[in-house]
């Protein structure tokens, strides 16, 4: 997905010259809302004067940052009709007789992959269609999602919303948070959403960094983890999570146990140890294996735990560590000073 939108970044950039400022309005205060925070950042919003997507006017949103790795550009794109908001990579479609083959070649050409894309028969607002886009892996299929604009020209690749509806709420529901692992004070008024890898060395950095905070204010905070392994780079990032939603499901309580294991044995475990190692913790915790080996194995699990991915993916949320702090996604930047510092703040801590 990282080469997607890197490969799909320049398909627009040639417009800029036509931008007009257009820093006020909810628009502006919708954008900052929806995109990542940055440290020290600032959001500009530039109305763009070209032809784009019908029915929609067309933002490029520039982000910038004393921390170069959080700073982005992306389009928001907004219907006046219904106030739909679609915000992320546009990409111009070549010619062709069919619609699903423009975006299977398109799609293949970013990704240099084969890609099977389907498109939904009933539109949404403003004649825009869900459009899915499947290829692929040693996991099973996995898919990219995006919208096609009415025109049939131009695909979508990123978040849809309602310029009336607070974009921490869109990108909660459609993280499908509900279904993470829960821990903490539910009606705490600081909500947190953990997305890490199991494999990724900056999170089990940042575990180490961040689990004390939480396990110390506990009641201060509703917190909620979810999977998102990487797994075209880390080859048993996918075994982990698969066990982590066994261990949530058989032994709900050794759950963060099993994070804290996992996160400390990562750099002795392997592709070819790793069940090994969680058959070893089913044992010390009187956890039951067969229970446990039978979720983990299950083909069923392996496609939720793609989709978990393919959701993170379809708002851009493309690294690991990523933290949702009361609904606006912070990045963890290499040492997390910034993300640790805004938890803190939520939260009260010193």
């Amino acid at each position: 997905m990282k080469r997607f939108l890197m490969a799909a970044a320049a398909v627009l950039v040639s417009i800029s010259a036509f931008a007009a400022t257009a820093d006020s309005d909810p628009l502006k205060t919708y954008a900052t809302r929806a995109l990542p925070r940055c440290p020290n950042s600032t959001v500009k919003l530039e109305r763009m004067d070209v032809q784009g997507p019908t029915g929609f006017v067309l933002y490029k949103v520039t982000v910038t940052s004393t921390d170069e790795a959080c700073g982005r550009q992306t389009f928001l794109l907004h219907s006046p009709m219904s106030n739909q908001t679609l915000t992320g990579t546009i990409i111009t479609l070549p010619d062709g007789p069919s619609l699903e083959q423009r975006l299977s070649n398109r799609a293949a050409e970013l990704l240099k992959t084969p890609i099977v894309a389907s498109v939904a028969k009933f539109p949404l607002p403003d004649g825009v269609k869900s459009v899915t886009m499947t290829k692929q892996t040693e996991w099973g299929p996995f898919n990219y999602h995006g919208f096609v604009d009415a025109s049939e020209r131009f695909l979508i690749v990123g978040t849809r919303g309602n310029l009336l509806v607070d974009p921490s709420k869109t990108l909660v529901e459609s993280l499908n948070a509900a279904a993470g692992a829960k821990r903490g004070n539910k009606t705490a008024k600081v909500s947190i959403i953990e997305l890490s890898d199991f494999q990724c060395p900056t999170c089990g950095r940042a575990h180490k960094k961040i689990e004390p905070l939480i396990a110390k204010n506990l009641s201060k905070v509703n917190y909620t983890r979810i999977d998102l392994p990487l797994f075209e780079h880390h080859e048993w990032a996918v075994s982990a999570a698969l066990g982590a939603r066994a261990i949530q499901k058989v032994a709900p309580a050794k759950y963060w146990s099993y994070v804290d294991f996992i996160f400390k044995m990562q750099e002795t475990i392997t592709k070819a140890n790793y069940e090994k190692v969680l058959q070893d913790f089913t044992s010390d915790n009187d956890i039951d294996w067969k229970a446990v080996e039978k979720i983990y194995k299950s083909p069923a699990e392996r496609a939720a735990v793609l989709e978990q991915v393919s959701r993170a993916f379809d708002n851009s949320i493309i690294s690991t560590p990523t933290y949702i702090i009361n609904g606006q996604a912070v990045g963890y930047g290499p040492e997390g000073t910034f993300t640790l510092d805004m938890i803190k703040k939520a939260i009260g801590a010193k």
